[in-house]
């Protein structure tokens, strides 16, 4: 029994011992595979930091913006990110690549003497179109011509500056999708004839897939900007009843489908995909926007005339509390504060009585100014 006691301690030595030399093996073996696949590795990792390396070094400042905005829109679209910072980041990329190549040209254009000329006869275009457009709003509220009111015209126009400064940079945009789209066509046409590039310098690398980045990305951009511009409401210059066919035909349909439902519940409707709702959506919130938007120009427009533009003191008598604007020797644009309206003034053209010009003493006319 005694000896039988004592093998167990030297069998379990013994197993002890072998599993120690299978894991020394096993050890040595992953330890010899590490240093046969360290070297190799460590060289392919340096091989592709220096390709990239070149890679990057010999692209352009904008073909870097396009590959970052792309890469971060793939990585969106596999990881499902949903961040406004992120798509602001990946657009605000994309915008500085575009910007960066189409300034020098721009300034190529501005100093030669055709370009500058077709620049301003842009600009000259704008302006009128933008003056005209002040002129009316100014119209609309008082009721009389903006000429007799020249510094409200001058603010009304400030106050469009932001809605003609996306409205321009959209057309911008769109032409030069357009000249982007002519550009790939042509470069696509010509490469069977060895043609590889057109109007770039020497050395220039990647054209047809940098021609075609820009050109996603300059449709991407343009889109995001009239999103944001209809979401903040800066093109209420440019909608009205009539001019919103789409947001009209949705709210149409919107309410036949509900009064459909309430005539025949058990009628089965066609359902609306994810994409038609976020459309409808958007539009209907671009609509009430581009509403907010219009009002508030209008009540500034509003304040700016009676604090500023108007007399409290003119030598047209005029009720007290009112302000008036000489419009001519004989009549004067009377303004009143009411809560009768949304911007808070009544306009109305009176004759102007003065001492000269039939002065009248009543009780509710108080000749302001004498």
């Amino acid at each position: 029994m005694r000896a039988r006691r004592e093998v167990k301690p030297v069998v379990f030595r013994n197993i002890t011992i072998i599993i120690d030399d299978e894991m020394m093996q096993v050890t040595n073996e992953i330890r010899s595979v590490y240093e046969k696949i360290k070297k190799p590795a460590r060289r392919l990792l340096q091989k592709r930091r220096i390709g990239f390396l070149r890679f990057w070094l010999s692209i352009t400042f904008a073909q870097r913006c396009y590959f970052l905005a792309t890469s971060m829109l793939v990585l969106q679209l596999f990881l499902t990110i949903e961040s406004s910072l992120f798509e602001a980041i990946m657009f605000g990329f994309a915008l500085a690549g575009i910007i960066s190549e189409v300034w020098p040209k721009f300034m190529t254009l501005w100093n030669s003497l055709p370009g500058k000329a077709v620049i301003l006869f842009i600009y000259a275009i704008i302006a009128n179109f933008a003056l005209a457009s002040a002129s009316g709003l100014v119209n609309s509220i008082t009721g009389i011509s903006a000429s007799a009111l020249p510094y409200s015209h001058n603010f009304a126009l400030i106050l469009m500056v932001p809605s003609w400064f996306f409205v321009t940079t959209l057309m911008a945009l769109v032409g030069g999708m357009l000249l982007i789209f002519a550009y790939l066509f042509f470069l696509l046409l010509l490469k069977p004839f060895g043609v590889q590039r057109l109007w770039h310098q020497q050395g220039y690398r990647y054209v047809l897939s940098t021609a075609i980045a820009r050109f996603v990305w300059t449709l991407g951009v343009s889109l995001q900007l009239g999103v944001l511009a209809g979401q903040v409401g800066l093109l209420s210059e440019f909608s009205s009843d009539s001019a919103n066919p789409l947001i009209t035909i949705e709210e149409a349909e919107t309410v036949n489908l509900n009064e459909g439902e309430a005539q025949q519940p058990n009628k089965e409707t066609e359902e609306v995909s994810e994409l038609e709702k976020d459309l409808t959506t958007l539009l209907t919130n671009a609509k009430q926007k581009s509403i907010s938007y219009k009002a508030t120009q209008r009540q500034a427009l509003a304040s700016f005339i009676y604090e500023y533009e108007a007399d409290s003191r003119s030598r047209c008598a005029h009720p007290a509390g009112t302000r008036v604007i000489e419009l001519n020797d004989y009549e004067i644009l009377q303004i009143e504060k009411t809560s009768d309206n949304d911007e808070g003034f009544v306009y109305s053209v009176e004759p102007c009585r003065s001492a000269a010009i039939g002065l009248s003493n009543t009780s509710s006319v108080v000749p302001n100014g004498y």
